[in-house]
């Protein structure tokens, strides 16, 4: 049977292949009180998985404000060092060529490494990730020619 699922458009086989992509790429997100684990997954849910013998079983997936009120009502206390920012796809040109241009105001205004990198997640760009390398990338490019128009 090849039906879709109401809402999300994907086909029930495909379903299982996206979890399992997004749970892959997850990070632990909070505390669960039992033998169970939260995953933040770049989509933005929250999924609850429980352990056993060394596999994960997705029990629940939440959205990111219900895993935190779950938590809250447990008696938690959530500090967040800082905020969670959407990450922006760089496969196409117009925002290498935004990446660039970040880097080219950021070195003519001399900003620090710290708050260059802010800026990035701000735009939602991850310089740990593709867009930083692009990023520094151009922003060496720029140094350089600095260093050469010198000599």
């Amino acid at each position: 049977m090849s039906s879709v699922t109401p809402g999300i458009g994907l086909k029930v086989g495909q379903i299982r292949l996206v979890l399992r992509a997004e749970l892959d790429r997850g990070v632990p997100f909070g505390v669960q009180v039992g033998k169970s684990t939260l995953y933040l997954l770049p989509c933005g849910l929250v999924a609850a998985v429980a352990w056993n013998h060394g596999r994960g079983f997705v029990k629940t997936v939440l959205t990111r404000g219900q895993a935190i009120a779950n938590m809250e009502s447990r008696g938690a206390i959530l500090r967040f060092a800082r905020p969670v920012y959407q990450v922006r796809d760089t496969s196409d040109a117009t925002s290498k060529a935004g990446l660039r241009g970040l880097a080219e105001r950021h070195f003519r205004a001399g900003i620090e490494k710290k708050e260059r990198n802010a800026i990035l997640r701000e735009h939602g760009f991850d310089p740990a990730g593709q867009a930083g390398d692009i990023y520094r990338a151009a922003y060496r490019a720029l140094i350089e020619a600095m260093r050469d128009s010198a000599a």
